[in-house]
Formats: C-alpha cells, sequence, structure tokens
C-alpha cells in the first residue's frame, strides 16, 4: 500500500514506501522551518489592537496576534514531534503541518487586510 501526500507548497509527494529519501525529509523540514520564520517575522512587525468578543462564558479580550504567535510555536513542535516519528507517522505528521502553515499564512493576510 503506497499512500501519497500533495503539498500545494512546494510540489513535493511524500509517500511510506521506501522510495522517499531523507534528503526529501529535510528539504520539506526546512521549507516548514523557512514558512514558519516567515511568519513569525511577519508577526513580530504587526500591531493589532485586542478585540473585545462575547463567549458563551462572557466577554473575552482577543488578541489576534497573540493568536497566531502560540498556533506558530504549536506547529513548531509538530515538526520537532515529526523529526522522531516513523515514516507513515511522520507523513500524516507532515500533512498536517503543512496544512495549518497554509492556514496560518491566510489568518494572517486576513489580518494584514483588515487592520
Amino acid at each position: 500500500m503506497n499512500i501519497q501526500f500533495e503539498f500545494p507548497g512546494p510540489s513535493e509527494t511524500l509517500s511510506n514506501s521506501e522510495g522517499r529519501s531523507a534528503a526529501k525529509d529535510n528539504a520539506l523540514l526546512e521549507d516548514f522551518e523557512t514558512r514558519l520564520q516567515h511568519l513569525e517575522n511577519r508577526l513580530q512587525d504587526l500591531d493589532v489592537d485586542s478585540r473585545l468578543v462575547f463567549l458563551k462564558s462572557g466577554p473575552h479580550v482577543f488578541d489576534a496576534v497573540l493568536d497566531l504567535r502560540v498556533k506558530v510555536d504549536a506547529v513548531r513542535w509538530m515538526l520537532r514531534v515529526a523529526r522522531h516519528l516513523g515514516d507513515p507517522e511522520r507523513a500524516r505528521v507532515f500533512a498536517t503541518v503543512a496544512n495549518s502553515i497554509d492556514q496560518l499564512e491566510d489568518a494572517l493576510e486576513t489580518e494584514l487586510s483588515a487592520a
């Protein structure tokens, strides 16, 4: 059984067969790290006011920049864990990381256009 994941960014394909090399994994890791660093750099320069939002539990102050920073750190931790996993598990985590980074980039663009 050969499972493949297509990533929208750097057209890389991961499979759990023996054909996937450590070089491809390292290239993906470097790409993910570069994208996360770019997100982090853009978040440092971003100054967005906090907003008051109403939840079921009551009013809450929402800081979008802090929320995005926490999520970037969470994705970094996923990458750290992925480095220690075997093939099928690593491929699943890489797919999750790629999706998460795409969503973070979209969220940042949304915040920038709203600011």
